[in-house]
């Protein structure tokens, strides 16, 4: 209700400042001037066309549109051409938290971990909003309060979902021997795991013999009893059961728009293209979600969801991709930076480091950056005080070096915030190092038990 409040307010504004009529009147005079062939004329209303129209769009330019739109008057291309030219994007105000970082793991039960993807859009991304006034009928998906692109945490869920089953369906579509014991365990153990991440699975009920899920059909009766067994036995009497798994929100700083212009299937021309807004290649954004076990927490389970995840998350953002026409190409994108993990536990295999020769100039042998370039509580020294240091060393300054440094420090930040001995951090090149490291963990933890 307050929407149409706000619109109603907004529609006074351009009554008062009579922007709306003098866009009318400029309008006329620029098509008379045109009928005319009066290029004095002509250059004069244009200017004039345009200022009236810019002052109706910093006002409120999807009402404005609408208004001539309801009206059938041209004026209304006049308002898309300047909003058009003027379409950007507000930035949310760095101090607004919106994503934990591994600090918080403090607070959290034990094997709580946060994965944090940095990612860079290799094609545009699209989506549904769902506001009622809008130039375009195909609005990217916005912030309601600043109106920044966005990706919704209800959108990541589905789209790492979705993105998993197909993972999960491939797999055992790919198996010549579906009737081995092997295959039989695997199966039922995956489908649990996938419960455990996401909560209950869409139209299944612990009690209910009528097979008909996706994942039903999938397997065969048998192993649709020995699932539902399981969950009502393991996770839930009840069935229902909430997921594991937290996403939140990912915002981008750009925003652009797409053009699709359907063909006729006979003549083989387009004749109305489709605006459509995007977030457009290039916009940078990081994929975050936490994992938080609940009830009796078994290690290799969580190793087990971890691996699963990282493999997941790599296919949706690299292959299946996210947001609307999935299916084109759309959504996916480019992991350049490194990525981060933090998990509420001590294993010694995620701290693994591989050191390069460059490397080596400023990094010890366990992956800790070398005390020279360290002051006494653990921060980085700034250039000027580097410098210092080096001259009662007499020593030479190489700037390069400290480039590398601050940049190298900058990537592994969480690492020294996070000082916690119950905390494990780490970054990763890819996400397939992260599964590698899962799986290995998974493989450990075995033998011990």
């Amino acid at each position: 209700m307050m929407q149409y409040d706000y619109y109603a307010c907004q529609q006074e504004c351009l009554s008062e400042d009579d922007c709306l009529p003098t866009l009318e009147e400029a309008v006329v005079e620029l098509e008379r001037a045109k009928s005319r062939r009066d290029r004095d004329a002509r250059q004069e209303a244009e200017p004039k066309v345009e200022s009236s129209a810019k002052k109706a769009v910093e006002i409120e330019p999807h009402l404005s549109y609408l208004w001539y739109e309801s009206q059938s008057n041209n004026c209304k291309n006049n308002i898309r051409d300047v909003w058009q030219k003027n379409l950007t994007t507000q930035q949310i105000p760095e101090f607004f938290q919106f994503t934990p970082n591994p600090k918080d793991l403090e607070q959290l039960p034990q094997l709580s971990f946060i994965l944090k993807v940095p990612f860079v859009l290799k094609k545009p991304y699209l989506s549904k909003d769902d506001r009622a006034f809008h130039i375009l009928d195909n609005p990217v998906h916005k912030d309601k309060v600043f109106q920044t692109p966005m990706v919704a945490p209800s959108s990541w869920k589905g789209a790492l979902q979705s993105a998993m089953i197909q993972q999960f369906v491939e797999w055992s579509c790919s198996l010549d021997e579906r009737d081995s014991r092997i295959y039989l365990k695997q199966f039922v153990a995956t489908r649990i795991s996938l419960a455990r991440i996401f909560g209950t699975e869409k139209n299944v009920q612990t009690k209910d013999e009528n097979f008909q899920s996706y994942l039903d059909h999938l397997g065969n009766d048998h192993l649709s009893r020995w699932y539902r067994r399981y969950i009502q036995r393991k996770i839930s009497s009840t069935g229902f059961f909430s997921g594991r798994l937290y996403f939140y929100p990912t915002f981008f700083d750009r925003i652009s728009l797409e053009v699709i212009n359907p063909h006729d299937r006979k003549k083989g021309t387009g004749k109305n293209p489709i605006l459509i807004e995007s977030v457009p290649i290039g916009a940078t954004g990081e994929f975050v979600i936490l994992y938080v076990p609940f009830g009796k927490v078994d290690e290799i389970q969580v190793a087990q969801d971890l691996e699963l995840v990282a493999k997941g998350v790599e296919a949706m953002l690299r292959v299946y991709g996210f947001g609307a026409k999935t299916s084109s190409g759309f959504g996916v994108v480019d992991i350049k930076e490194k990525i981060g993990f933090a998990i509420r536990a001590d294993w010694p295999e995620l701290k693994k480091i591989q050191i390069s020769s460059e490397q080596a100039e400023f990094l010890n042998s366990d992956g800790s950056l070398k005390q020279d370039f360290l002051n006494d509580d653990g921060t980085l020294k700034s250039e000027s005080q580097y410098k210092k240091f080096l001259q009662r060393q007499n020593q030479p300054h190489n700037p390069t070096l400290y480039k590398k440094v601050k940049k190298w420090y900058k990537e592994n930040q969480e690492r020294f915030e996070s000082s916690s001995d119950l905390i494990t951090s780490q970054t990763f090149n890819n996400l397939s190092q992260l599964s590698d490291r899962a799986n290995q963990i998974i493989q450990n933890l075995g033998k011990s038990q």
